[in-house]
């Protein structure tokens, strides 16, 4: 009687241990069907772009990304000053340019240098002095800033505030010591995107110039260099 009672108990046992094990395995396997999820469809980062164009006078605006330009910086633009006119010592020279922020981002420094200078013969002279227009007591150079009429607002170099004026080797600090993007001279912030700067470049040799800078001309490359 004990035998069967306890055989009894065993079956149950048994029984109740076979119920759990189906009952976990059919649990698990409702758990694994249950889930979700969502989706953050099509995602993009796109990066702006930060051009500009440099107009000289009334000509055509030259663009960064323009012919003639690698990495969107073109070596191409107008000159500011030509030799078609020959200039006496303490007569200056200018040129109006246009900085325009034509790209998407905002500029948020300008600068400008001076990535070659040398002295060469002017056109048609017989008798060089043999001087560098390039060197100390050289060539001169001013930057204005102006409106967009061209009238003067602050000088930004040699001296800053004010109206601009010459000063003794100005030429050569920039030959010198503002000859990379690196060195290049600050000329503060901007333009941002869709605005312009304006300015006027004065250049001269000194009024008190010696024969050795008699017939000989500076041939400079002039730099402006945007970043953000």
């Amino acid at each position: 009687m004990r035998r069967s009672a306890s055989w009894h108990v065993k079956k149950v046992l048994l029984s109740l241990i076979v119920v759990g094990a189906v009952s976990c395995f059919t649990f698990t396997s409702a758990y694994a069907l249950l889930n979700s999820q969502t989706q953050n469809n099509r995602g993009r980062i796109s990066s702006g772009t930060l051009t500009f164009s440099n107009k000289v006078n009334a000509l055509s605006a030259c663009f960064s990304y323009g012919a003639g330009s690698s990495g969107n910086a073109n070596t191409g633009c107008s000159p500011l000053f030509t030799s078609s006119t020959l200039m006496y010592p303490g007569t200056p020279a200018t040129a109006q340019v246009t900085i325009t922020n034509d790209g998407s981002l905002d500029g948020t420094a300008l600068s400008v240098f001076m990535p070659s200078c040398s002295a060469v013969t002017s056109p048609g002279a017989t008798s060089p002095g043999g001087g560098n227009p390039c060197a100390t007591n050289g060539a001169q150079i001013y930057i204005q800033e102006t409106n967009s009429s061209f009238t003067p607002t602050s000088c930004l170099f040699p001296t800053v505030g004010g109206t601009c004026g010459f000063s003794a080797s100005t030429v050569a600090f920039f030959a010198t010591s503002a000859n990379t993007a690196a060195s290049a001279y600050s000329l503060g912030a901007g333009p941002a995107h869709g605005a312009s700067r304006y300015f006027i470049i004065g250049m001269q040799l000194p009024s008190t110039a010696s024969n050795t800078l008699q017939a000989e001309e500076a041939l400079f490359d002039l730099t402006w260099h945007l970043t953000t």
